[in-house]
């Protein structure tokens, strides 16, 4: 998959299709890929088990399909932030990574790389997927407004790339570790503005002018 498909944004889907899907995210959410069954599916979507197989030809299909949808409204979430941040880098980046922390700590979200995680070795298209579509394109995301600042000549930023991955691994601290290890307590606000904050000092001094 290219980085274009990646970030492409998705088409619009069918009613019955979405609600097939928005039953499987539960269902997959709660119980994993393993123990979740078409029929569990089908009754929480509130369609017949023949209505998922129209639209997916398999457990597996669904799945896959199941996590693109979360993986692109993971990358839209945070776009839509990104659409018109603050004149003032610190404070927009201080808004972009309480936004991309805040996605990756919610529960949907969470559920999903556990679930790629988890499933990796037996569908390995699967993880390549939620990277390349989540994790890979808000990366790409951050990354082209970096590269307007250090054009700006208000960052000094050599490989927009690397340093957007940098950012967004300094925004992650030790918060999403501590979630998918069931340790991080709530609530969560405060530790992702403080965690932020450090990351957005920690950035804005290696790049400035």
């Amino acid at each position: 998959m290219s980085r274009d498909e990646a970030i492409r944004a998705p088409e619009p889907i069918p009613a019955k299709r979405r609600q097939v899907l928005a039953g499987a995210r539960e269902v997959f959410a709660e119980l994993g890929y393993e123990r979740a069954s078409v029929d569990l599916i089908a009754a929480r979507a509130g369609v017949s088990k023949a209505t998922v197989y129209n639209h997916f030809a398999d457990k597996k299909a669904l799945f896959v399909a199941a996590a693109v949808e979360e993986s692109d409204e993971m990358r839209a979430g945070l776009e839509r932030c990104l659409e018109k941040p603050p004149a003032d880098v610190e404070l927009a980046l201080q808004r972009i990574g309480e936004k991309l922390i805040a996605i990756f700590l919610s529960r949907q979200v969470a559920s999903l790389y556990r679930q790629a995680i988890a499933e990796s070795a037996r569908l390995p298209e699967i993880g390549r997927m939620v990277f390349e579509r989540g994790t890979a394109a808000i990366q790409q995301a951050v990354a082209s407004h970096l590269a307007r600042w250090s054009e700006a000549g208000v960052l000094r930023i050599e490989d927009p790339r690397s340093a957007a991955i940098a950012f967004v691994a300094l925004c992650h601290g030790d918060l999403v570790t501590r979630l998918r290890l069931g340790l991080l307590e709530e609530p969560v606000d405060a530790q992702i503005r403080e965690t932020v904050q450090r990351a957005v000092q920690i950035f804005v001094r290696a790049h400035r002018p």
